[in-house]
């Protein structure tokens, strides 16, 4: 610690032996840096502060009808965009600087001065200030209002040509979406006019129909089987009956006509033609061996006989009647006049005389023969027009879904078409509302809080500021000469740095001897030299009263004299 302050003390003897050098050095430096301070140019700041006013009493009511656009972040774009290069060369033109410049370099370089010292500022949220700083208090206000124009206007005029662009898209968008949609309409009709019948919601049930007509071919086709069935089975009777009737007697149309008196002998026919239309119907639903059908077989065949029976005259019944077992021939034999084991057997008769006449019974059976294939007929060409209409149901229901597949596509088609255009229409008239509410009303406020004024008091340079770091700076240039000169002298200025240099012992010091005359020199030095830096800081002083008190005013008259 020790050899430290030492080393310090031998340093500053060394400066202090210089010390005329270090002042000399200090007025120089001082000098010629005061003098540059004073011969700077004065400068001029003009400023204006912006209220950007975006909630008035439009935003609510017009919110959810017109286009609403974020104003905040269009100012923020238009103030980070406001000193490009169109904007400006606008300046320059607007404040006349152009005039100024003589060729392409020197607007080039104008240009990027004038970028450089134009200052925007967002204070706050809607807060905006503009400055500008230069040599003429003149020019400083004209380019901050022709900044405060060009942020004004470029702010309405680009939020103005940015709706007639998208009005006029969205025109042509509308002309185009009209176009497809008068297509869509028209391919839309075209087709209903082509396939009308088949559209669904119409209330024809292609399936219910084609189900409708293959029962009634099925009902149809069951009628023609169950009539076949009937008109084979007279076809069989037909073979069985006779076609002609033998009829005893001399005169067949007087046994005819005296059968005619009786009345109508085709009872029994009736009856037997009943009888097999029953079983006829039992046939169709049971089989031949079951009870009711063996019945009814049996009553016709009885029917038959008593037929036979009748149509062979008289005895050939009562042969019949005797010939019948049980109580009916007990009742027959008593009618007669005994029993009938009493009874004399009558002689023979002669054989009767037999004519052929036509048989009833196969006439009546003939004629439902041809009745049942008159049914038949006419069932089969019931079936062939059912058929016809199964396969044109069958046919048009395939159809169907190829219809309404490509109806859904149509109607989808002209709802997503229909859809975009009348989407285009609201925003049509949503940016119509925004370009009125943009052009007619006062939607965005531009209020200038601050107007910029021509300023009357530089604003710079800070000269007191300037004149202190030239001080400054002259001591630490005089300070560091001497410090630097005191390093190259090979002179040993006290014995510890002798002893740090040499390895040979230091035996002693010899100490010089001040007279009285050297003492008053020295101190008379010493009040030269306070003088000196007195006059120096004084200066200073000086120059920084003037500047401060004096205003610009009287530098500048030095200036103008020329003595700085």
């Amino acid at each position: 610690m020790n050899d430290v302050y030492l080393q310090i003390i031998t340093y500053l003897s060394g400066i202090w032996r210089r010390r005329w050098l270090v002042l000399a050095l200090a007025w120089l430096v001082c000098g010629a840096g005061w003098t540059t301070v004073a011969s700077l140019p004065d400068r001029y700041q003009s400023q204006a502060r912006i209220y950007v006013d975006v909630d008035t009493m439009l935003g609510p009511l017009m919110k959810g009808i017109a286009v609403e656009m974020n104003l905040f972040q269009q100012i923020d774009i238009m103030r980070r965009t406001l000193l490009s290069r169109p904007n400006v060369e606008k300046i320059i033109l607007m404040t006349d600087l152009d005039l100024t410049v003589k060729n392409e370099e020197g607007k080039e370089r104008l240009v990027e001065e004038l970028a450089a010292r134009i200052h925007v500022k967002q204070q706050g949220r809607n807060l905006f200030e503009i400055a500008y700083e230069d040599t003429d208090p003149a020019m400083t206000k004209r380019v901050v209002q022709a900044v405060m124009q060009i942020f004004v206007e470029g702010n309405l005029g680009a939020s103005r040509k940015d709706m007639e662009t998208t009005r006029r898209f969205l025109d042509g968008q509308i002309k185009d979406y009209e176009a497809q949609l008068v297509a869509a309409e028209q391919r839309l009709a075209a087709f209903k006019r082509k396939n009308m019948g088949m559209l669904p919601g119409e209330g024809n049930n292609y399936y219910d129909h084609m189900q409708k007509m293959r029962q009634q071919l099925s009902a149809t086709e069951a009628k023609i089987s169950e009539s076949v069935m009937i008109r084979n089975e007279f076809r069989s009777q037909l073979k069985e009956v006779p076609q002609f009737l033998e009829v005893a007697g001399e005169n067949p149309l007087a046994q005819v006509s005296a059968n005619a008196s009786r009345g109508p002998d085709s009872d029994l026919m009736i009856r037997m033609l009943e009888m097999q239309q029953v079983i006829d119907s039992l046939m169709s639903r049971y089989t031949e061996k079951h009870p009711d059908v063996l019945t009814a077989k049996r009553r016709l065949e009885t029917l038959k006989k008593e037929l036979a029976a009748e149509q062979a005259g008289p005895g050939a019944a009562l042969d019949h009647l005797q010939n019948v077992s049980g109580p009916a021939g007990a009742e027959i034999a008593a009618l007669d006049g005994g029993p009938a084991a009493s009874a004399p057997v009558a002689a023979p008769p002669p054989a009767p005389i037999k004519n052929m006449l036509p048989n009833p019974v196969y006439e009546q059976i003939k004629l439902q023969l041809v009745q049942q294939e008159g049914v038949i007929a006419a069932l089969k060409n019931r079936a062939e027009t059912a058929r016809k209409d199964v396969e044109k149901w069958s046919s048009m229901a395939k159809l169907v879904p190829q219809v309404e597949a490509e109806l859904a596509q149509l109607d989808r088609d002209y709802t997503i078409v229909k859809k975009g255009y009348q989407e285009l229409r609201q925003r049509q008239e949503s940016a119509k509302l925004a370009h009125d509410l943009e052009t007619k009303a006062q939607k965005v406020q531009f209020r200038v809080i601050d107007p910029p004024k021509m300023p009357l008091k530089p604003s710079g340079p800070n000269r007191p500021i300037l004149l202190a770091a030239v001080l400054f700076g002259g001591l630490v240039v005089g300070i560091a000469f001497a410090f630097l000169l005191s390093q190259i002298n090979t002179t040993f200025s006290s014995v510890h740095r002798l002893r740090a240099t040499f390895t040979l012992p230091v035996l002693g010091r010899v100490s010089a001897v001040v007279s009285r005359a050297e003492r008053r020199t020295r101190m008379r030095e010493l009040v030269g030299f306070a003088m000196v830096c007195f006059a120096l800081v004084a200066a200073f002083g000086g120059l920084v009263g003037i500047e401060m008190f004096g205003a610009g005013g009287l530098m500048t008259k030095i200036r103008g004299l020329g003595i700085i």
